[in-house]
């Protein structure tokens, strides 16, 4: 894949370039991006670590949806680069902007971890709502993760859930940490009442 020369340098201009929209609308589409797009990594890893931390925010989301695609091949020639983003990721991560950065700077993370399911899909904490399916009745419902929805029972439903709990409580993402725990809880069907684990269930429709 190929990128206009004149977008990439005024994207590296400035990190609140248009050009950065461009290069997210070639890159992905729908929730995935062209695993020919890592072939930008490297750029990305050398842009972003020209600007002040402060600035990378969005650059770093956009790195972490391109890793998380790329063929294994891809991500194991631009391991340093993808490691280099994670770094950076990392680093800025405690002085987040606000809740909704901090999301995405976790999902970066998990993308740049190679996390197919989380590292794309975590940002339903902003969403704020995320669609299940029963898996005992096939009912499809749509819960409310940032308010009192009586089906969901919340909980931390295994290590990474704990992680990403303890990481926005310790960062005072006191929201976010909350909402970890509803959509790594268990919902209700209020169709036919059977629980099952939302985070498992987000896992499977993804694949």
């Amino acid at each position: 894949m190929e990128y206009p020369l004149e977008v990439l340098r005024s994207a590296a201009a400035d990190p609140a370039s248009p050009a950065w929209s461009t290069i997210w609308q070639q890159s992905c589409h729908q929730g995935t991006c062209d695993p020919a797009s890592a072939a930008l990594l490297p750029w990305l890893s050398t842009t972003i670590a020209a600007f002040p931390a402060d600035r990378r925010e969005a650059p770093l989301a956009l790195a972490g949806f391109i890793a998380v695609d790329a063929t294994d091949a891809d991500r194991a020639c631009y391991a340093d680069d993808i490691a280099a983003l994670r770094t950076m990721a990392v680093e800025r991560l405690p002085a987040a902007s606000d809740d909704s950065a901090f999301v995405y700077l976790l999902q970066a993370i998990l993308g740049f971890d190679g996390d197919d399911t989380w590292g794309k899909h975590l940002d339903h904490l902003n969403d704020g709502e995320v669609e299940v399916r029963c898996p005992e009745c096939d009912e499809e419902t749509l819960v409310n993760l940032s308010a009192g929805d009586p089906d969901i029972v919340p909980g931390l439903s295994g290590e990474l859930a704990e992680r990403l709990h303890a990481e926005a409580t310790q960062a005072g993402r006191v929201a976010v940490a909350t909402n970890v725990t509803r959509l790594f809880g268990r919902i209700v069907c209020p169709g036919c009442g059977n629980r099952f684990d939302g985070a498992d269930n987000v896992a499977g429709a993804s694949t």
